[in-house]
């Protein structure tokens, strides 16, 4: 009988990394803190053979949300008791807990500025799905449509692969995906950042009230939003005017797209009519720092559950004052 903690943030890594330890036509038991005596079942399973020598592989889903007297019966049973009829027990937790095992595996998701890690990761989803991404370029382009939660990410990318034959493009994510319930998070973001409170208001109050919002990916990309930000004011002196010349090389040194360094610092072409204002003397390093945590507290929250309409006109609040 051999025990695994998979552990981490992201629930669709764990599922992947479960699959490697499923065994092929044995009995597959799952027991979560939503079934009554999870204690008692369990023990059932460890003491309980089976007559005709099938194998079974046992799922503790969560244990880490489990009351903390079931728990400490979970985790002693797991550690005095060996069943020859098991030969796996997987045991998933949101984060590292104190368990008896013989393997660990993290699941956990890249950090939102850390791209090479994010892309890696979709890859790697990708390749649970048989499919490949276009290109690098690509794997970016649907991070920014979908933001960062894995979840989303690996439903889009299933659909997309499905109609476009294995081969994620701009063009299949574009023409196949559902772009995060039609809302142009990149437009809501920009007049947030600009403080247009009562466009933003109302922006807000029309997407908070579809039924497909998802408050967790909204709030990861109005997050990587302000990083870029502060990626890109951390590079630069503050100033009234910038030159284009000026937004590529920002962009080289920031590692943020042009065309949102450019909206950043207010650069506009000659033939466009729309005003972009200047970020530089909008906000501090400060400012921004202190955006950043707030939406950190504010995931944690949309996690635990706190409803999405309170969490949206809370930031709008905080940013635009």
């Amino acid at each position: 009988m051999r025990r695994i903690l998979i552990y981490g943030d992201s629930e669709i890594k764990k599922s992947i990394e479960i699959k490697n330890y499923l065994i092929e036509d044995a009995e597959v038991v799952k027991i979560d803190n939503s079934v009554q005596d999870a204690a008692e079942i369990l023990k059932h399973n460890l003491f309980s053979n089976s007559l005709f020598g099938g194998k079974k592989v046992l799922i503790i889903n969560n244990i880490d949300k489990f009351k903390k007297k079931e728990f400490t019966e979970i985790t002693k049973l797991l550690s005095q008791v060996s069943s020859e009829s098991i030969e796996n027990i997987i045991i998933t937790a949101s984060s590292k807990v104190k368990v008896e095992v013989e393997e660990k595996k993290e699941c956990n998701l890249p950090k939102p500025w850390e791209e090479d890690k994010w892309i890696e990761f979709i890859k790697e989803l990708a390749e649970d799905l048989k499919c490949k991404f276009e290109n690098d370029e690509t794997i970016k382009y649907i991070l920014d449509i979908y933001g960062y939660t894995d979840t989303i990410l690996y439903e889009e990318m299933k659909k997309i692969s499905i109609y476009s034959e294995g081969i994620i493009t701009k063009e299949a994510i574009n023409e196949i995906g559902f772009a995060a319930v039609n809302v142009n998070f990149e437009e809501f973001a920009y007049m947030l950042s600009t403080k247009r409170c009562d466009e933003v208001i109302n922006m807000a109050k029309n997407f908070s009230q579809m039924h497909d919002f998802n408050i967790v990916s909204f709030i990861s990309y109005i997050f990587r939003y302000f990083f870029d930000l502060y990626r890109v004011i951390i590079n630069i002196e503050p100033k009234k005017r910038f030159s284009w010349p000026e937004v590529q090389k920002i962009s080289q040194i920031s590692g943020v797209n042009k065309m949102r360094v450019k909206k950043f610092l207010g650069v506009k072409f000659k033939n466009e009519t729309q005003f972009y204002a200047n970020h530089s003397v909008l906000y501090t390093k400060k400012d921004i720092m202190d955006i950043i945590i707030k939406l950190e507290e504010m995931d944690r929250k949309a996690k635990l559950g706190e409803k999405q309409e309170i969490l949206i006109f809370d930031l709008i609040s905080y940013i635009c004052g």
